[in-house]
């Protein structure tokens, strides 16, 4: 697909009208299936990396706008098979640590942090606080967050057996949704170890 044509495709998705994108996502998928089957040895691991990756891309090109790379297939592999090797390479309670942006430090009222830099990553790298800070995040979410959370965590779970359970359509809109509560859970863990800390309230 030319650039030109997916900026027109990017365009109606800003302007509101989805199915363009939604198209696009489809054919997307299927010419990357056989790559992306072969990368993760799964129809259905192929199929949630590309579903995250293209959240990540609509992030990126619809909701931030920014300028389209000149190979979007290319990018858009390049983004699955990183996203691959992110699951593989590291377990989830350092997943969920590493990953954390920024945004979710913990800050005071006058935007500080109430807790030295260095002491953080110190606690952080202390398995008992970590994983004391996961339990405390995931008895935070929501009752279904929290069941697609520890269907990660339990690796004798399949994802799509729970699609019917929560109430997903379709597949695509649960890893869509697992992805979302991971986010959550991130900022969560954060606000735990504020919370362990400094013994302040967590939201």
């Amino acid at each position: 697909m030319e650039k030109s044509d997916l900026k027109k495709i990017l365009d109606s998705a800003i302007e509101g009208n989805e199915f363009p994108f939604e198209r696009f996502f489809q054919d997307t998928f299927k010419k990357l299936m056989p790559k992306l089957s072969a990368l993760t040895k799964s129809k259905e691991n192929a199929h949630e990396v590309f579903v995250i990756s293209m959240h990540k891309f609509w992030e990126r090109f619809v909701i931030n706008q920014e300028t389209l790379p000149h190979n979007s297939i290319g990018y858009i592999y390049t983004m699955c098979r990183n996203a691959w090797l992110l699951q593989k390479r590291q377990a989830w309670d350092a997943v969920v640590l590493s990953e954390t942006p920024e945004t979710y430090k913990p800050l005071d009222i006058n935007g500080h942090s109430p807790v030295p830099e260095a002491e953080v990553e110190k606690d952080m790298n202390d398995g008992f606080l970590k994983h004391k800070a996961l339990a405390m995040a995931i008895d935070l979410l929501s009752p279904k967050c929290k069941t697609l959370i520890e269907a990660v965590l339990d690796t004798s779970i399949r994802l799509k057996d729970l699609q019917s359970s929560l109430g997903f359509n379709n597949y695509q809109a649960l890893v869509q949704a697992k992805y979302n509560c991971k986010k959550r859970l991130i900022k969560k863990v954060y606000e735990a170890l504020t919370h362990l800390k400094t013994n302040t309230p967590i939201e």
